[in-house]
């Protein structure tokens, strides 16, 4: 598969054979915004500008979505910050599952100075996930500075994706009538944690920061696939799909069968995504995810899915192939995945994005600003190339910006 060049003309007979997408192919999916959309243009248009004001529909799901950390009425400035929390943090490969035990907590800080109680819980997020979803909270111990919880909270998450989240774990008076108040957090990271080991100790609270978390790992959800490489050796002769089949009518062929070109083939299913930004009234979105293997980027070789309406929980599984690739193409190509909230009068919304590959900055010895995947994005995609013929499930956090990412 020659894609040595990033510019590169190639005829619709040879593309159609190379990139499939099931279920069949639809005229109308690739008549509507075939003028691709700046991505960071369009996310500076529905942004927050500096004026504080938001420029679309989204003003208000977005910014619920922003402030949800701290979306429990609170009081950070009236109460001092003392005492230590004493946590066992854990991982699982097992289950997949990272398992905070919070156990206690030693002289807290007085959250009711007037009636002089202290009634205590404690609150974790894994930043920078700070959606409904990813709040944990334990019980409520009332009228002690010394609490005893003894509360797992728990996550399942893979412990690739762990290594680029931040534990926050937040202590707080519960009042009933009025604000709870803050009584001190702790961050932890997990880039160099020992999975392997148990981990118990006490962590010194500490008052309020303002997050330090980079603009471009901000939230945006995340997006569920599952790739699968068949050699060339495997990939003899397949038998069209709809899409296909359309295709080769307009052609005026009648064929139902095809030989595919020499070469193996990268087949991705886009099984569904979570926790997308809400860009509709009513706290919904219209999303469908956008595919190209890059560096081909023309209009031939997009795919879409269909666009779920009304949700910011979608369910996809629909299906990509990429055709007549060889061995030493898989390390200088990159899958990008776009999410999209479809908009029938004005330009798409950008929702977030993924780029699968060898993440080596370059594509046929040339530098290039794509080859940016890490992480998960980056493991699953050589466990792909290890293990050909098995599938590889992953959740992938979705990208506030497909700027390229500082590795």
């Amino acid at each position: 598969m020659d894609l040595s060049a990033p510019g590169s003309e190639h005829s619709d007979d040879a593309l159609s054979l190379r990139s499939r997408s099931v279920p069949g192919f639809n005229e109308a999916e690739f008549s509507d915004d075939d003028a691709e959309e700046d991505i960071d243009a369009l996310m500076s248009a529905h942004s927050l500008s500096r004026g504080g004001r938001l420029s679309n529909t989204a003003s208000t799901s977005s910014l619920n979505s922003m402030m949800s950390m701290y979306s429990e009425t609170g009081d950070y400035g009236n109460t001092r910050v003392t005492g230590e929390i004493l946590l066992n943090i854990s991982y699982s490969y097992k289950t997949g599952a990272l398992n905070v035990l919070v156990k206690k907590c030693y002289n807290l800080a007085t959250g009711d100075e007037r009636r002089q109680r202290t009634d205590a819980y404690v609150k974790t997020y894994l930043l920078p996930d700070t959606s409904r979803q990813s709040k944990r909270k334990t019980s409520i111990r009332p009228n002690s500075i010394n609490p005893v919880f003894n509360e797992n909270l728990r996550y399942v998450i893979s412990h690739s994706q762990l290594e680029t989240r931040t534990l926050q774990v937040s202590v707080w008076h519960h009042d009933r009538f009025g604000y709870n108040s803050f009584l001190g957090e702790v961050e932890l990271t997990f880039d160099s944690w020992e999975f392997d080991s148990q981990i118990e100790e006490w962590y010194a609270l500490q008052p309020r920061v303002e997050s330090n978390i980079d603009s471009t790992m901000q939230y945006k959800g995340e997006l569920t696939v599952v790739l699968k490489y068949i050699p060339a050796e495997k990939n003899l002769m397949l038998p069209l799909d709809q899409g296909q089949v359309k295709k080769s009518f307009l052609k005026g062929k009648k064929t139902s069968s095809f030989t595919l070109p020499k070469g193996g083939m990268v087949e991705l299913l886009v099984k569904g995504a979570k926790n997308l930004t809400a860009i509709k009234s009513g706290g919904t979105s219209d999303p469908f995810v956008k595919g190209y293997l890059l560096p081909d980027n023309n209009k031939s070789t997009k795919h879409k899915t269909a666009v779920v309406r009304r949700t910011v929980n979608p369910q996809w599984n629909h299906t990509f192939t990429y055709c007549g690739l060889q061995d030493g193409d898989l390390n200088n190509i990159c899958l990008e995945l776009t999410v999209w909230d479809k908009e029938a009068l004005s330009s798409n919304v950008f929702l977030g994005g993924v780029r699968l590959g060898a993440g080596t900055g370059k594509s046929y010895g040339n530098e290039v600003d794509w080859m940016d995947s890490c992480g998960e994005e980056q493991q699953v995609w050589q466990r792909m190339i290890e293990n050909p013929e098995v599938p590889q499930e992953c959740t992938l956090m979705l990208r506030s910006s497909m700027r390229k990412r500082n590795t």
